[in-house]
């Protein structure tokens, strides 16, 4: 009997997020690391959060126990005895990065869960933490041309674009972590996807990152799914987002083409598409980039009267769509895998236009809530 490597890490993911969340609520309230209802929060009762470090534990026992592997475990049976044979290698560089740049910013995470940290320190701090895995050599030296075939060496802008994707991508899913279930679903969709995207090259490596982030947020979902009675947190959502986007890169190193960014970009099109219009919409009102407020997309769906459930199965419909679409599009010919991401760019804008989410909405100041209070 062999189990493969990225099993290994789903399994481990899942169940120790699972058994430490049951504790993170306790310990959560001990600290004070509570969210109050009111302001931009839709619950309405004190929820705890920081269930991140649970994830945390999970995704780290998993990755620790699993990247070594780099070949299926094999379960023998002896005449006598039942063996476990588990092959094992040393991590390389950029995995040895990837796993500390995840300390990093669940520690950053942790620290903000617990005493709000103001938004012009934390977020040059994530992409601080997003550039430990680039110093152990985890970059994207190159694209090939989708129309031409030809390789594009990137130089020093491959590792500017890596640091760039890593904290952007712990930014916009921390972002979207309004709703109930939202983030933790998103995530285990995405992963999924990456780990698809990964399984016709034999990639165990980036496979077993994404099973790891499948089986963390799965385990985290039984908890947080609404009524939710535990919340991730900056530490929970900052490090997915951070692990998914290592995921994509480390893939890159062996299908770096252009096509392929399709697969994670669609398949997070959700919280990047909606933390990149926060950007512009606060922007153009003239306040700070770093100001929460109430519009983002799972907020427009709730004031158009879906239930916090439907909210979020809508959006993990689309997450689910797009993954797909990504995969369709880097998996054919270039002609055919253009016009795949032409007609899912036109479907997404004819969406948007048709929920107003192009339309600017006034927004009294009483309305903004204190930066500390974030979810």
């Amino acid at each position: 009997m062999n189990i493969p490597p990225y099993l290994v890490a789903a399994a481990i993911a899942f169940i120790v997020t699972y058994a430490i969340s049951l504790e993170m609520q306790w310990i959560a309230r001990r600290l004070g690391a509570v969210t109050p209802p009111g302001g931009r929060h839709i619950h309405t009762r004190p929820i705890p959060r920081m269930g991140g470090l649970a994830i945390f534990g999970g995704v780290m026992l998993a990755l620790l126990m699993a990247l070594p592997i780099d070949s299926p475990v094999a379960l023998v049976r002896e005449p006598r005895y039942l063996i476990l044979a588990v092959p094992y290698k040393p991590l390389v560089s950029p995995l040895v990065g990837v796993i500390l740049g995840a300390v990093a910013i669940t520690v950053l995470g942790a620290v903000d869960d617990l005493r709000a940290l103001p938004g012009r320190l934390k977020f040059p701090l994530i992409y601080v933490a997003a550039a430990i895995p680039v110093m152990f050599g985890l970059t994207t030296s190159f694209l090939t041309n989708p129309l031409q075939g030809t390789s594009v060496p990137l130089g020093v802008a491959g590792q500017i674009f890596t640091v760039i994707w890593l904290g952007s991508l712990a930014i916009a899913l921390n972002s979207i972590d309004g709703v109930d279930g939202l983030a933790a679903g998103i995530a285990g969709i995405t992963g999924a996807t990456l780990l698809m995207a990964a399984a016709p090259r034999g990639d165990v490596a980036t496979m077993t990152l994404a099973a790891a982030v499948v089986g963390a947020s799965v385990g985290f979902l039984r908890h947080n799914f609404h009524p939710a009675r535990i919340f991730m947190g900056d530490s929970g959502s900052m490090l997915l987002g951070y692990l998914l986007g290592a995921a994509s890169v480390y893939g890159l190193f062996k299908a770096a083409t252009a096509l392929s960014l399709a697969i994670p970009v669609l398949a997070l099109a959700v919280p990047i598409a909606d933390t990149g219009y926060a950007i512009v919409r606060r922007y153009r009102k003239s306040v700070s980039i770093f100001l929460p407020d109430r519009e983002h997309l799972h907020h427009r769906l709730l004031d158009r009267g879906l239930t916090q459930r439907q909210t979020v199965l809508v959006l993990y419909l689309l997450s689910a769509v797009f993954g797909l679409g990504g995969l369709a599009a880097a998996g054919i010919n270039r002609s055919a895998s253009l016009a795949v991401l032409g007609t899912i760019i036109l479907v997404v804008l004819l969406l948007v236009r048709r929920l107003g989410l192009f339309r600017l909405r006034g927004t009294a100041a009483a309305d903004l809530p204190d930066p500390a209070n974030l979810r």
